[in-house]
Formats: structure tokens, sequence, C-alpha cells
């Protein structure tokens, strides 16, 4: 969790003023949106590749070239202020991107007991909500500094230095970390490497995993400029109150989830965030966006952790690694294709029917997992025959 909290603080510092950045660089609007949205199309370029390095690697020593990897690239940032250059080092925070998520996933599944996955994941995800909640307030505190200071370009390169300070101070707990005991054999039992891009059992949970990024993603990316065009003031304490919420609703979703099923969470969860879309559309006053925030924080910190657990169950201890990385496959196409089909809407309408038409993507993940749910079962009822006619040979 510290490990994930310092490099989330890292991304979160740096990611929501991106475009500010751009604008800096005299970038146009085009190249402002590409240059956005290329970081999670590089991640999810480079996620088929990630599976077959964590199932056959150390994944703590890969957790530690991650944080080296953010360093370098956001140094980068610092000390070189000019388009082309940071295009070369977005692509290695792509790349890192496309690794921390799955790493920490399959870490997480590993050290986890099997009775307490969906709990665990859930308090794992506070660190990346209470970060995502304080670090773009103090990104924008030390570009400000820098600016009042000497100008904006000593602003940008405090907080990029800063960035890379979280990645740094990061390596510290991940050393802690216990390193894989993977025997010969274990390696040798994943196959060859190009097998272990993706796992077909992780699939169905990964495109549900799609459909509510898509959702997610566009809460996101576009709520300053929704607020702005219903003329709502304080848009910041939205994001604010979405992480606050996230971070009590996850561990305490997880827990009830290990009480009392996730099929009894999960759908309800799904039509949470479905209203908090509806919600957030119908706004024309803060205290309503509030609520809509509120709503989506308990409906997607509910769903995830479950669609998680889904995924990690799917496979077996040896390929849990190949099963985060196909999760976030979904994940990353997510966060790429929502800004995008959001942006659609928008050219033909207006942000408010965008956050409507956001409920869409959740009412077909409510169908994919209507379909996934006896897939889902029937694949655990498979790994535990496989397991007990493993456990009988031993003995």
């Amino acid at each position: 969790m510290l490990a994930n909290f310092m490099l989330s603080m890292g991304h979160s510092i740096v990611n929501p003023l991106v475009a500010t950045y751009t604008k800096y660089l005299h970038a146009s609007a085009q190249m402002t949106g590409f240059l956005t949205g290329m970081f999670f199309l590089i991640a999810f370029v480079c996620q088929p590749f990630a599976g077959p390095a964590m199932t056959k690697l150390d994944r703590r020593k890969m957790l530690i070239f991650v944080h080296v990897l953010g360093a370098v690239a956001n140094t980068g940032y610092a000390l070189f202020h000019s388009i082309p250059v940071f295009m070369v080092f977005r692509i290695f925070s792509g790349f890192q991107y496309s690794l921390f998520g799955p790493l920490f996933m399959a870490l997480s599944g590993v050290h986890l007991p099997k009775s307490q996955l969906t709990y665990g994941l859930g308090i794992f995800g506070i660190a990346s909500a209470v970060a995502a909640a304080v670090a773009p307030t103090i990104g924008l505190s030390i570009l400000n500094i820098g600016i009042r200071i000497d100008n904006e370009g000593l602003g940008f390169t405090l907080m990029f230095l800063s960035a890379s300070l979280m990645f740094i101070l990061a390596i510290i707990p991940t050393v802690i970390i216990a390193p894989d005991k993977k025997t010969k054999e274990e390696i040798a039992s994943t196959g060859a490497w190009y097998k272990n891009m993706l796992t077909k059992h992780a699939v169905p949970p990964a495109v549900i995993m799609l459909l509510l990024t898509v959702s997610y993603s566009i809460i996101s990316v576009y709520i300053f400029e929704f607020a702005r065009e219903q003329g709502i003031t304080g848009a910041n304490m939205f994001y604010l109150v979405l992480a606050v919420s996230l971070a009590v609703s996850r561990p305490l979703c997880g827990y009830i989830t290990e009480k009392i099923g996730m099929t009894r969470i999960v759908f309800p969860a799904i039509v949470i965030f479905a209203c908090a879309m509806l919600t957030i559309g119908y706004s024309s006053s803060l205290w309503m966006a509030l609520i809509g925030a509120v709503l989506a924080a308990v409906g997607f910190g509910a769903s995830q952790p479950v669609v998680q657990t889904m995924t990690l169950l799917s496979e077996t201890t040896q390929r849990r690694s190949v099963a985060s990385n196909t999760l976030y496959m979904g994940t990353d196409l997510g966060w790429f294709l929502g800004p995008l089909l959001g942006g659609f809407v928008y050219a033909n309408s207006n942000y408010s029917l965008m956050y409507k038409a956001g409920a869409i993507p959740l009412v077909l993940a409510i169908v994919c997992l209507l379909a996934v749910i006896p897939l889902y079962r029937k694949r655990l009822a498979e790994l535990d025959r496989q397991f007990l006619i493993k456990t009988s040979r031993s003995e």
C-alpha cells in the first residue's frame, strides 16, 4: 500500500496538469488531446508484453524497475521542455503504467488470503484513492510556487521533480516486499511466453471492467468542462468528495461482499453507478453534482474489487499475473475509449447528455455479468477439481 500510494502520488501530481503543460508548450488543441490520451494508448499496446514478463521474472524487482522508470521519465519532463521530448518520455510513462497496475494486483493476489481477497483489494485501493484526493492539489501548489519564484517553466520543473521524488521514495517499501518464490517447475508450467500475454478466462471480467472504466473516465476527464457549461462553481470539490468516498466505500463494500457474496453486491453497485451518471448529467448545482460523486464512488468502489477478485480467482496462482494483466488491458482501453466516445457525444450535443449517455456502458456491463457469472462458477469448479487431483497425486 505504501509503494502504491507513492507511485499513485507521482502519477496524480502530473496527469491532471498534462493539458495545462502542453498548452504552456503552445500545443494545438488536437495535439493536447493526443498527448493526454496517448498515455493510456501506449499502456494498452504494451500490456500484452507485461504478462509474460511478470510470469517469468521476479515481480518485486520488476516493481523497482517501474519506480526507476517513472523517476527517469519525470526527470526528463523537468529538464527538457519541448513537445517532441515530452512525447518520448511519455512513452516511458505509458510503459511504466502498463506494468504497475498488474504488478500490484498480482502481488495482492499472492499475499492476500483467498477468503478475504475482495476485502483486501478494497483496502488496498485506499492508497490510490487518497493519492487521487491530495496529489492534484499538491501538484498545482508546486506549480504556483515556481511561478511566484520565477516563471511557469520553473513551476513545471519543480512539479515534475516532485513526482520523480515520489517514485524514488516508493522503492523503499518495495524492497521490503518478499521476493517471488517461483520454482523453475512453476515457471515452466506457465508455458511459452506468448501464451502469457493474456488468458481467455480473464477476458470476460476484462470486458466488464472496460465498460465500467468508460463511464468512470468520463467523470474524471470532463467534470470541469461540464461544471463550466452548467455554471457550477467549486467543481474542484467534486474530485475531493469522489476520492474520499472511494477511500471509504472500497474497503467497506469489500467487507460486505465477503459476508453476503459477490453477486448480491455487484449488480446493485453497478445500478448505483448508473444512477450516479444520470444524477451528474441532470445536475444544475454543486450539491447535486456532489451527490453524484458519492454515488459514483459507491458504485465503482464496490464493483471494481469484485471484478478484480473474479479475475484473480479465474486462474491458477502461477498465472494470476497473466489474469491481472488481461484485466488491465480492458482498463486501459476503457480509459482511452471513454474520453474519445464522450467527446463524440459532446460534439453532437452537450456535456449533460454525455454524462447521461455514460449510463449506457453500465447497462451493458450488467448484461455481460449475467452471462459471465455462470461461466465464472464453472471455472471455479474446474480449478477446484484440478487442485484435488494434484493434491491426491502428491499424497
